[in-house]
């Protein structure tokens, strides 16, 4: 299974921090195959700030206010002429979707533990775009208690 994760950071908000790309990167493999999810998958990750996010979560979402994940099943056009998503015309990869994240909104809500804040996002954001979600507390026992069993094989295995 080789599945491709594509990290973007055009402000330079974690750029210097190579583990939380690599964190990211195992956490969607893990979560992909956790998620028996077969043939050649593209997803993106994009770090961004609060200004980006509050724009977006208002655009599609409908709140005037920053968050600090949201999943996008098929990429927006704004974002794929931004980001020239995908590079390549002739891909073999099926576009499974976005994942966006706030980096100074996971500070904030991070309890000194940025990398692993970020790897849940990521995890949670992956599980909303296979079609997990937590509007009744039965869904969100499955997607919480899915995302906390990654989260702990990532990070006991680090």
């Amino acid at each position: 299974m080789n599945h491709r994760i594509e990290i973007f950071d055009e402000k330079k908000l974690i750029s210097n921090n190579l583990d939380i790309n690599s964190l990211a990167v195992k956490a969607c493999l893990l979560t992909l195959k956790r998620e028996k999810v077969t043939g050649l998958k593209l997803l993106t990750i994009n770090f961004t700030d609060d200004e980006k996010m509050t724009y977006l979560n208002n655009k599609y979402m409908g709140y005037n206010e920053t968050t600090d994940v949201l999943s996008f099943n098929e990429i927006s056009n704004d974002l794929k002429e931004k980001y020239k998503w995908p590079h390549e015309n002739n891909s073999t990869f099926e576009k499974l979707g976005e994942i966006i994240i706030s980096v100074p909104q996971v500070q904030r809500q991070c309890d000194n533990n940025f990398r692993k804040e970020c790897t849940k996002l990521v995890i949670h954001g992956l599980l909303h775009i296979l079609g997990y979600d937590h509007a009744l507390k039965k869904e969100e026992l499955i997607m919480f208690n899915k995302t906390d069993d990654i989260l702990s094989y990532i990070f006991n295995k680090n």
